[in-house]
């Protein structure tokens, strides 16, 4: 397996993970809801994944809808659940700027992510066409498993896995 990692910038991720990445290598019809256009592309919901998601009040396995990706990797960096928190403390008579900071994730920086892009060999990806229902499922599950150890990995900050 080979792993493209990116540097995304400030004000680019939430254009580039819709452009790039949530629809596959394709491109999303305008209007057509994320959902929609992922089934069309064949290309699986995102899920969200690691050990920061707890503070966020996000569960793993949890599906990435558009309105988080959009408030977590606009300009400012908002918590996912931006449009709820602002709500809520609108509702409980917070002023509109008051409810507009609330949701603001840390302080603005230049690099706002890292992209990892994960690629089987090109013999798996015929392996994977070429092969029956199971040969599949095994390499799917392969896959998932070797994108779950790389994120243990960064997350724990020590050496690769093996």
């Amino acid at each position: 397996m080979t792993v493209d990692i990116g540097i995304i910038r400030a004000g680019q991720m939430y254009r580039y993970y819709l452009r790039e990445t949530v629809v596959g290598d394709g491109r999303r019809p305008a209007r057509t809801p994320l959902r929609e256009a992922q089934e069309q592309a064949g290309v699986p919901v995102g899920r969200w994944m690691g050990r920061g998601l707890a503070v966020l009040g996000l569960s793993p396995g949890e599906e990435v809808t558009e309105a988080q990706l959009r408030n977590l990797f606009d300009e400012r960096g908002r918590h996912p659940y931006a449009d709820r928190i602002e709500a809520d403390l609108l509702a409980k008579g917070a002023s509109p700027k008051k409810a507009f900071k609330a949701d603001a994730l840390g302080r603005r920086v230049t690099v706002t992510g890292v992209d990892f892009v994960f690629r089987p060999q090109p013999t798996i990806y015929l392996l994977w066409a070429l092969g029956d229902e199971e040969t599949r499922r095994v390499i799917v599950a392969a896959h998932e498993r070797a994108i779950e150890r790389v994120l243990e990995w960064i997350e724990a900050g020590t050496a690769p896995p093996s």
